[in-house]
């Protein structure tokens, strides 16, 4: 009686070991966890703040020049989260100069006003500002939409801190427009 107990258990090993294994064969490949590609990934960096997705109150939108905005003081520290300064929408006149899609979906824009220089962002709305309101989701999508190379434009923007570090048209202190609101291009 022992061997045909033994023989059982050895059956139904045998017979869910093959299971497994034709399971493993058809399973696609999609079923199995791999690297996501970077053109599916958003930013993490105070990723809420830049995509408005903290739902601040924000001010209404004040006219100011490239150079004003890249020549203000930074702050010491830098913010954690969004910083009452950060809740300022500004419109400035200027070139976009460089415009090209970044690995967390944002649109980068350099622009520029003679000698002065800062970056504008423009986050993949509504895929990456999920709990961003729906109005400010649209506004995103609408501005995001009107991006292009300008000889003259105008971009209306929140101001945002950004850390130091190398990125084609950095101002000085860091400071860009980011989220972008609004786009118009005048000349190219």
């Amino acid at each position: 009686m022992g061997s045909r107990v033994s023989r059982r258990v050895l059956l139904v090993v045998l017979c869910a070991t093959l299971a497994a294994i034709a399971a493993r064969i058809a399973a696609p490949a999609e079923a199995h966890p791999t690297k996501p590609s970077l053109s599916l990934v958003c930013g993490s960096e105070r990723w809420r703040v830049k995509t408005l997705q903290d739902r601040p109150k924000l001010y209404s939108a004040k006219p100011k020049t490239v150079a004003w905005l890249a020549g203000l003081a930074r702050p010491n520290l830098a913010p954690t989260d969004r910083s009452n300064f950060e809740r300022h929408i500004y419109s400035v006149e200027a070139a976009a100069t460089v415009v090209r899609q970044e690995a967390d979906q944002d649109l980068h824009l350099v622009l520029r006003d003679g000698p002065a220089h800062m970056v504008a962002e423009s986050p993949n709305a509504p895929f990456c500002a999920a709990d961003a309101t729906a109005y400010r989701k649209q506004q995103m999508a609408k501005a995001r939409d009107k991006v292009r190379d300008c000889s003259h434009a105008r971009i209306v923007g929140v101001v945002f801190w950004d850390r130091p570090h190398i990125v084609t048209g950095r101002a000085p202190n860091a400071i860009e427009l980011h989220p972008i609101l609004d786009f118009a291009c005048f000349s190219n």
